[in-house]
């Protein structure tokens, strides 16, 4: 594969700081804000100089346009897809993410992140992992082999509970559950717990646990809606202890996927984007001292 914007493959696999701690964003719906917040937080702890990872493992490929790329769209390029058919390695799925669309003037990689490319093909992930041995500890694997390569690793998941989900619990340090503040979406924070309890329970050395729960798209006055206001004072209260700094609703989010742009350079004096860089350093990726 050649890509204008790439760095050599040898150098996407260099600077061994790691190991890394290894995040999951879950949630079982769409829309619940885990690829914004995956790549803003990835983005945001690159700045940092911390060296991060996003694995796109969802068939929706947002976390790869997110980066500048459009894997479908393109020649040449290998996925997790192709790995999973045995035709490519996972780290020929690595690339460096893009601030802005591949190939377009002006865009250049971000500096110390890069992402795991998806495919639209990975609909069929379940249907191929299925008959393999050990098929739940698939992506661990692949997260073992360059573990020791990255600060960070990020694995955006699709939003369902299905084998790829247990996947990434099973290859994660921690879950970060990503919600919206209302009364469905909070219900699945308990599904969620109850998910990686099961894991646990079945498989042996499964150390992942419900670490971490983040809340976007918070309205901004609360005559938006008292039935968002009463809910997150409910998931404040039940997750105290995880809750990082929650990401006020933005139309600047939206604008900035559509331009193939982490909110860091699309709009970084944004509210939003503030509060990724809050939410990345309670992660535990506060600016790093050189």
């Amino acid at each position: 594969m050649t890509l204008n914007s790439d760095l050599p493959h040898s150098q996407v696999l260099t600077q061994n700081r790691g190991p890394a701690r290894v995040f999951a964003m879950v949630n079982q719906s769409g829309g619940a804000g885990k690829t914004t917040s995956a790549v803003n937080i990835g983005a945001c702890a690159a700045e940092y100089g911390w060296k991060v990872l996003i694995v796109d493992a969802d068939a929706q490929c947002d976390a790869s346009v997110a980066c500048g790329y459009e894997p479908d769209l393109m020649t040449g390029v290998a996925t997790l897809y192709d790995v999973l058919l045995g035709i490519a390695s996972f780290e020929e799925t690595i690339v460096p993410a893009l601030a802005g669309p591949h190939g377009t003037k002006g865009t250049a990689p971000i500096e110390n992140l890069f992402i795991s490319l998806a495919s639209s093909n990975l609909e069929d992930a379940e249907q191929l992992l299925g008959p393999k041995t050990g098929r739940e500890f698939w992506m661990r694997g692949l997260i073992d082999s360059v573990r020791d390569q990255y600060d960070l690793i990020i694995i955006d998941c699709p939003g369902n509970l299905g084998l790829v989900v247990v996947n990434a619990i099973v290859a994660c340090d921690e879950v970060i559950g990503c919600v919206k503040p209302g009364w469905k979406e909070l219900r699945a924070l308990t599904r969620i717990e109850l998910k990686i309890e099961e894991i646990q329970n079945v498989f042996g050395g499964v150390k992942a646990f419900l670490s971490k729960v983040l809340v976007v798209d918070v309205p901004l006055h609360r005559n938006q809606g008292a039935v968002y206001d009463d809910s997150k004072k409910k998931v404040t209260t039940a997750y105290a202890d995880k809750m990082l700094p929650m990401v006020r609703r933005s139309p600047r989010i939206p604008e900035a996927y559509a331009a193939q742009r982490a909110l860091r350079f699309f709009d970084r004096a944004g509210e939003a984007t503030q509060d990724y860089y809050n939410v990345t350093k309670m992660v535990g990726f506060p600016r790093r001292k050189s």
